[in-house]
């Protein structure tokens, strides 16, 4: 049996990895149906600390996840509590990245680390639903088998994504503007975003989940992601290597962090 999902971070060339991600399920309950937690953070601030707020603020994260919907839920009568939907998932997602915003700002301040800080980007797999939540530029991509269609579900909180969704600029001008990599929101900035970046995505059996930070996405396009994804030919394995090298041959020199999911339908 091929597996579901797999997962690349690589140094590339690099000194030291400032990615981190996060693969883990929750039990609400039994029978109720689990919750996937796929995530990625791309650190900023420079070596140790790029590296360390990625992985603190995925630890954070995390942890207001387990908190939120397996032991607030128990203390409070399991079978009186309803089980998560959409609503309450987004809701629940929203508040866990206040949480771990406010827990980067605060060891930001307290070490003195100037502007570190770090993207994050995380979806909750429910059934035949996903839940995105994300600040800063690691995207997330919908490749829907039956469309045959690629969907990016994610905004990116930057100078050149505020341009292009006031229709200023091109998505191809985006990946080389001069702000694509100065952030208006990430975790530790002063202020969320004023709409709540929360996204709902209705997944179909077959269909894919690119998570990725922009050592992938700054230097792949659109077109060849589709492509990528679309080989019938290849597994899961073979199309996250063939999104590396492409982007390598690129010339790209960040670090490089994906998750890709294949959805099983439960129903």
């Amino acid at each position: 049996m091929q597996p579901t999902y797999i997962v690349r971070s690589t140094t590339n060339q690099r000194e030291n990895n400032e990615d981190s991600f996060q693969i883990f399920a929750l039990m609400p309950g039994i029978e109720r149906s689990p919750i996937t937690i796929l995530a990625v953070a791309d650190g900023m601030g420079g070596h140790a600390h790029g590296a360390e707020v990625s992985r603190e603020a995925l630890r954070k994260l995390s942890l207001a996840l387990f908190e939120q919907l397996i032991v607030e839920p128990s203390l409070n009568n399991l079978q009186t509590v309803p089980p998560p939907n959409a609503q309450i998932l987004s809701q629940v997602m929203f508040s866990a990245l206040e949480q771990a915003n406010a827990y980067v700002k605060r060891m930001v301040e307290a070490n003195q680390w100037g502007k570190a800080g770090s993207t994050i980007l995380v979806a909750a797999i429910l059934d035949n639903l996903a839940v995105v939540v994300n600040l800063g530029d690691s995207p997330m991509f919908h490749y829907q088998v039956s469309q045959r269609q690629l969907v990016k579900v994610t905004e990116d909180h930057s100078v050149a994504g505020v341009l292009l969704r006031a229709e200023m600029i091109t998505t191809e001008m985006a990946r080389y503007h001069e702000g694509r990599n100065r952030l208006e929101y990430y975790l530790g900035c002063p202020h969320l975003p004023p709409e709540p970046p929360v996204q709902q995505v209705a997944l179909a059996a077959g269909d894919l989940l690119l998570l990725c930070t922009d050592g992938i996405s700054g230097s792949v396009s659109e077109e060849q992601i589709k492509e990528i994804l679309a080989e019938s030919g290849s597994n899961l394995e073979k199309k996250a290597e063939q999104l590396l090298t492409v982007s390598q041959e690129a010339g790209e020199t960040d670090n490089q962090t994906l998750i890709l999911w294949q959805h099983l339908s439960r129903f």
